[in-house]
């Protein structure tokens, strides 16, 4: 019980004197715009291209795949009264198998791009944060956000996002 009770007085005060610590006069806080960055910067334009044509040949595949689709549903519409039941009953569980994987690839496709895109902006902003640190030193920052959002206001001024993409495209 004694020790419980030392602990709590020196936290006490320990979190007093620091609490009557200044702060430090000269605190420079700025953000940078973590969207901008990744859109803007040349790394940036390069992942987006690259998405941009796994995402079209995901489309393309998944176009292909659709209408192999729609030709098993067709040729069921169309023919499906003149079959004997059992190849109608075959057809009918190919075209729900075919179903069942083509949305297996939808979802698949989504997934991959989605991962590819997490990849590609966790790259530039590990590539970034360096820069972003060299930056905000010489600057004289002290904080930078990379979450305006969180915060109520933050005056343009202190947004060193520029200066972010003007360093980060040197390299």
């Amino acid at each position: 019980m004694k020790h419980k009770f030392a602990i709590v007085v020196f936290l006490a005060v320990a979190l007093s004197s620091a609490m009557a610590q200044p702060i430090h006069a000269q605190t420079k806080v700025g953000y940078i715009d973590l969207q901008r960055l990744v859109g803007e910067s040349e790394m940036g334009r390069k992942a987006q291209q690259e998405l941009s044509v796994m995402r079209e040949q995901k489309e393309a595949l998944l176009g292909i795949k659709l209408s192999e689709l729609n030709k098993l549903k067709d040729y069921i519409n169309k023919e499906g009264a003149t079959m004997d039941p059992a190849t109608k009953k075959d057809k009918i569980e190919e075209l729900q198998k075919a179903y069942k994987e083509y949305q297996r690839l939808v979802a698949d496709a989504k997934d991959d791009i989605e991962r590819e895109d997490r990849d590609l902006v966790a790259t530039i902003l590990s590539k970034a944060d360096g820069v972003l640190k060299m930056v905000a030193k010489s600057q004289g920052y002290t904080i930078i956000l990379k979450d305006p959002n969180a915060i109520g206001y933050l005056d343009n001024s202190v947004d060193i996002t520029d200066a972010v993409l003007k360093e980060l495209n040197k390299n």
